[in-house]
């Protein structure tokens, strides 16, 4: 099996996730928040679970992309490290964003990440795991 296996297995719910993917709550006086799906959840806490999080990932974003980027553009070329730069940047700034994974499931930036990613490790550009696309081989 390999380290990101699981992580990939949601590229099924991304393929088709939408609007059942979180719901917006407006209850005020509290500001209004999004109630994430188990599966969103369980995305997230997995990505926490693998070394795919960059703790420089701002600096890194701010040096390698133009300032007013859509993140999106760039994940279909990007590398492995730009890759996991993207990634962290929705992962962590839902804090300060609300709503940015729904917006991330909705308009495909983290279908698009997680089949990045896939291509990346089926062209053996993130490691040299044989086994891994031999078994990918196999089953296409």
């Amino acid at each position: 099996m390999h380290q990101y296996d699981k992580f990939l297995s949601y590229i099924d719910f991304f393929s088709t996730a939408g609007e059942e993917a979180g719901m917006w709550v407006y209850n005020p006086p509290a500001f209004p928040y999004v109630n994430y799906s188990p599966e969103i959840s369980s995305f997230i806490h997995e990505v926490y679970q693998t070394d795919l999080l960059d703790t420089e990932h701002l600096p890194y974003l701010e040096t390698h992309l133009p300032r007013d980027a859509n993140y999106t553009d760039y994940i279909e070329n990007a590398d492995f490290r730009l890759l996991r730069a993207i990634l962290t940047y929705y992962v962590r700034q839902e804090r300060f964003q609300e709503g940015l994974w729904l917006g991330a499931v909705q308009d495909g930036s983290f279908l698009k990440i997680l089949n990045r990613l896939h291509e990346s490790l089926i062209n053996g550009v993130i490691a040299s795991d044989a086994q891994y696309k031999q078994k990918k081989e196999k089953h296409q």
